[in-house]
């Protein structure tokens, strides 16, 4: 049976458990993660945690709607055992018809057919490390490559370890400005999400430093069972123009070679940062952004939710 559950009657533990032992288990997912992004989350059930579904639910105007929450790539269905299209199709045909507008995206094994929603290909990329650093690097642009050789003949250094808050103020006052949809409370819980990975062991942070130790780039990347998945980074004009950013990557890649590390770019469908990451030889994975309209037609009109 599968069941709507608010958030104050999740059981946390079992939840975490189902995420964990799942084929498909993503970072997003756990309920600390959810916690950090979304406040006042929800899911759909099946039976005792064996398959479980995150939502993440708002109100407007007295309208309730599904989205998909910042620092969050895709939710979906995530359970012990194989998923078919049927047991997919009967969590979607669960979720409550008060919510008059969802839109989110599932990952890419979702097996999805529920005429119901419309779709909407969408990529991030992927880079297996199980190969040895020579035979990664190779695959490396050539662009790449004089970008990291730039960053070790200016003087660059790397070093792990820097705070939350750095990398979010730096991430701010480099990307802040063309990002105008984050508030300052998503800044905030941007924050708190990075410390509650560091003290779950779940997170990874990485600094680039001048000759003269000034911070050029900062990045924060998180853990889960043999994935590695880049959340968010900022880099300066003299990082840009000395490679930092190639060479922070390159030194987390040299880091993991030889593992069965997977390295998740966090993924964009923006073809200059696509390219950023393919750069380094990862490959395109698609997944699928989801919307259902059932606003009544002067609603969809006064809220341009077509």
């Amino acid at each position: 049976m599968i069941r709507f559950i608010e958030y104050k009657n999740i059981d946390k533990q079992k939840w975490d458990r189902c995420i964990q032992q799942s084929a498909n288990s993503s970072i997003y997912v756990y309920s600390w993660y959810l916690d950090a992004v979304c406040a006042n989350w929800s899911a759909l059930v099946l039976n005792d945690y064996e398959t479980v579904f995150p939502l993440a639910p708002r109100s407007k105007y007295t309208i309730s709607y599904l989205y998909q929450p910042f620092f969050t790539r895709y939710f979906g269905a995530f359970s012990k055992r194989a998923l078919t299209e049927q047991s997919v199709n009967s969590l979607f045909e669960a979720i409550p018809h008060k919510y008059k507008f969802i839109e989110f995206a599932v990952n890419e094994t979702t097996i999805f057919n529920f005429p119901e929603f419309s779709k909407k290909e969408r990529v991030y990329q992927l880079l297996n490390l199980n190969a040895d650093y020579e035979a990664l690097y190779k695959a490396y642009s050539d662009n790449t490559k004089r970008n990291i050789k730039k960053a070790v003949n200016t003087g660059l250094v790397v070093r792990s370890g820097i705070e939350a808050q750095k990398i979010v103020d730096l991430f701010k006052l480099t990307k802040g400005k063309e990002l105008k949809e984050l508030k300052e409370r998503d800044y905030k819980s941007l924050v708190q999400l990075m410390e509650t990975a560091e003290k779950m062991k779940r997170a990874e942070s990485i600094a680039v430093y001048d000759k003269d130790n000034t911070l050029c780039a900062a990045g924060f990347f998180m853990k889960n069972n043999s994935r590695l998945t880049f959340l968010k980074s900022g880099v300066t004009d003299q990082g840009k123009n000395s490679g930092a950013m190639q060479f922070l990557f390159d030194t987390i890649i040299k880091k993991n070679a030889e593992t069965n590390t997977v390295l998740d770019f966090g993924g964009s469908s923006v073809e200059t940062v696509a390219r950023f990451y393919k750069s380094f030889g990862a490959k395109d994975c698609v997944y699928l952004q989801l919307k259902k309209n059932s606003l009544p037609s002067i609603v969809k009109w006064i809220s341009k939710k077509q």
